[in-house]
């Protein structure tokens, strides 16, 4: 039968498991933002082409 880790090894994967967890959820938070800011570029650029038949700059 496989022995269990000890206490201190059992406490240092939960703290790599949170800081994972906590870097998990910075990153939805910032694709979520980014996602936002692409759809809000996308709208202006659609706004842009219809009001000036021009192509709304990619920078």
């Amino acid at each position: 039968m496989k022995q269990l880790p000890d206490e201190s090894q059992l406490l240092e994967i939960l703290e790599i498991v949170k800081a994972a967890e906590a870097k998990a959820s910075e990153m939805f938070e910032f694709s979520k933002k980014l996602a936002h800011n692409t759809q809000v570029k996308a709208t202006k650029r659609e706004e842009a082409q219809q009001l000036e038949g021009q192509p709304f700059p990619d920078n």
